[in-house]
């Protein structure tokens, strides 16, 4: 895995040999900051910010001990309940008397369904249809997300059974003993992380994960264990061609549930698919290659666009469809015509607050529209959005079609919007860490940098004169960038990504 920053370079070399370590105890692979992935642990930013945290007291230990059982009690108390609301639902999936099964695992958000009063698939745009056409087998196998009320999972199980939805949650699956294992899991797991952290030793970098692990000890855990013994119930299905294609950020879920998928044997072919737009510094988005061992990682990994690609060991990377992406490759926009700002606002706090800071700070020329990100609670930046500025919940091809430029940091619309040739600032905190998704490509040409209103005011004020005087300038690139890191999503290219051509899965 390669970084532009040597501390990141070193930080993950560290981690990646603490996590082989940590993973001799399969409890473990349930910890979100072993795993390498964003979390309230914070890892990267305390390290990079050269502060070294102090230890963690007494008094603080106990606290997140009782914290840890208090919240996964109840959050387990929760999930039985959301069990036996599926029981009541009657939302049953029936297995094919013949031929073999895809399974799609992807994220359900709860409201999405509701609000539709059906299913939408919005990872694996466009794949169903084309799975129906070829008359192929398949399942959706959720990750629940969004809510933990069993009320509104009971009133979608009852939506995707009314809309003959192919779907199978782990409750159908899951049998009495594996409910007594997530029990037995939920009182060893903390044991588990106490015991490693006694290991570590007295570098800043220990202490940085030391007190990651820490901050991050009451976090609920069981759920990437159930992904394993959802896993594991696959493997013993007798169905002799059982294929997968997973939504794949390699994070605790994944790695637990392809631990499970592998339990009997590795007859299942597992397809990681990472068709999105990724930010070049997360520490978990490429697979750990020492971390093989443990069956945690696909065997084929699918890429948005040749500018995703790495080498791997122990994992096919290829190209794959853009399936999320289909809107770049038939928009026909003219960025010159178009007559908003557009204002993209991540999923981190820190970075939205400091957004809003600086735009308010700006004299727009044109009106300003703010898309915050699903997974944000927008009434917490009621008092910081100003007046001048509307709040937009159209779906992101639709507002760009009317985008004259798009600001925003750490959002995956940015590059879309590149792609389409409309011109875009990444807006940095020169004081915080931050991710960035865009690539160096482009930059000072259709998209460029700025730390503050006075260097937003100058951008703008410099892409409006592109746009009035030589706007082909911006679409030619844009070409560049959608060529390089995205791949248009056809019936062709699904078939191929899922073998379908081959053979009938």
């Amino acid at each position: 895995m390669e970084f532009e920053s040597q501390k990141i370079k070193k930080l993950y070399k560290y981690l990646s040999s603490m996590s082989c370590k940590a993973y001799s105890d399969p409890r473990l692979i349930a910890n979100d900051i072993l795993c390498k992935q964003d979390s309230h642990g914070l890892i990267l930013e305390a390290y990079l910010s050269g502060k070294i945290p102090k230890k963690a007291t007494f008094s603080f230990a106990v606290k997140k001990v009782l914290l840890y059982f208090g919240k996964n009690l109840i959050a387990f108390l929760f999930y039985l309940v959301t069990a036996i609301a599926h029981r009541l639902s009657k939302q049953v999936f029936h297995f094919p008397k013949k031929g073999g099964l895809l399974i799609v695992d992807t994220y359900f958000v709860a409201q999405r369904i509701l609000e539709r009063g059906q299913f939408r698939d919005i990872f694996f745009t466009g794949l169903a249809d084309t799975l129906t056409r070829k008359k192929s087998n398949y399942v959706y196998v959720p990750r629940l997300f969004g809510t933990t009320n069993p009320v509104k999972w009971f009133e979608v199980f009852r939506i995707l059974k009314k809309n003959h939805e192919p779907v199978l949650t782990e409750f159908q699956l899951l049998e009495f003993s594996d409910y007594l294992a997530i029990i037995q899991f939920i009182f060893f797991y903390p044991f588990s992380v106490f015991r490693f952290t006694k290991t570590l030793g007295a570098t800043e970098e220990d202490g940085v994960l030391s007190n990651g692990l820490w901050q991050g000890f009451d976090d609920v855990a069981f759920h990437g264990y159930v992904r394993f013994l959802l896993g594991r119930r696959f493997s013993l299905l007798k169905s002799n061609r059982i294929k997968c294609l997973s939504w794949y950020e390699n994070q605790t879920l994944d790695k637990n549930f392809y631990r499970g998928l592998r339990t009997i044997s590795r007859r299942i072919d597992i397809i990681g698919a990472q068709l999105f737009v990724r930010p070049h510094g997360h520490l978990n988005i490429i697979p750990d290659e020492e971390e093989s061992s443990f069956d945690v990682i696909p065997g084929r990994i699918l890429v948005n666009g040749q500018g995703y690609s790495f080498n791997s060991e122990h994992a096919q990377v290829e190209v794959g469809p853009s399936l999320r992406n289909a809107h770049l490759f038939s928009a026909n926009i003219i960025p010159s015509n178009g007559d908003t700002i557009l204002v993209l606002m991540p999923f981190y706090e820190k970075v939205v607050r400091y957004i809003l800071k600086v735009i308010d700070k700006v004299d727009w020329p044109i009106p300003v529209e703010v898309k915050f990100h699903p997974s944000l609670d927008r009434k917490l930046y009621e008092y910081s959005l100003s007046r001048r500025f509307s709040v937009t919940e159209k779906s992101l091809p639709e507002i760009l079609k009317k985008a004259r430029m798009v600001v925003g940091r750490s959002s995956g619309g940015q590059l879309e919007a590149a792609a389409l040739g409309i011109p875009v600032i990444d807006v940095l905190n020169p004081g915080e860490f931050s991710h960035c998704c865009m690539p160096e490509m482009g930059r000072g040409i259709l998209w460029d940098q700025a730390i503050n209103a006075d260097d937003v005011a100058r951008i703008v004020h410099q892409f409006q004169k592109i746009l009035q005087e030589d706007p082909s300038r911006f679409r030619k690139e844009g070409d560049r960038i959608r060529s390089c890191y995205f791949s248009e999503p056809t019936d062709e290219s699904i078939e191929q990504m899922l073998g379908l051509e081959k053979t009938k899965v």
